[in-house]
C-alpha cells in the first residue's frame, strides 16, 4: 500500500527521505527538487521525489530521461491491448488453466 501522499511539504519529504528539513530547502535551491512555492510554503510531488532519487542515485550510467505527463499516457494507451487481442489472450488463460501441470 502507498502511504506518501502526492504532495508533501519539505518536513514530510525530510521524513520520507530521512533527512534534515534544511536538505530538502537546499534541493530546491539547488534545482534538484521541483517545488511549488504557495505563499510562504512549499509543496512537492512525488513525482519530484522520484526524479530526486534517479538523479542522485549511486549508478549514473544507465540515463534517464524526463517525460511529460502526456508521453506518459501516450506509451500507457499504446500499451492497451485493442478488444480482439484481449480476447485471445483470454481464450489462451482459459485453455492454459485446463491443463494439467
Amino acid at each position: 500500500m502507498d502511504t506518501m501522499p502526492y504532495v508533501m511539504t519539505p518536513k514530510q519529504v525530510a521524513g520520507y527521505l530521512q533527512v534534515g528539513p534544511d536538505t530538502i530547502y537546499r534541493y530546491i535551491r539547488q534545482g534538484k527538487l521541483t517545488a511549488s512555492r504557495l505563499g510562504r510554503s512549499y509543496r512537492i510531488t512525488r513525482d519530484s521525489v522520484d526524479r530526486l532519487l534517479l538523479i542522485t542515485r549511486s549508478t549514473s550510467s544507465i540515463p534517464v530521461r524526463r517525460y511529460s505527463r502526456e508521453e506518459m499516457l501516450t506509451f500507457i494507451k499504446g500499451d492497451q491491448l485493442d478488444a480482439q487481442t484481449e480476447s485471445t489472450v483470454e481464450r489462451l488463460i482459459q485453455v492454459r488453466e485446463r491443463k494439467p501441470k
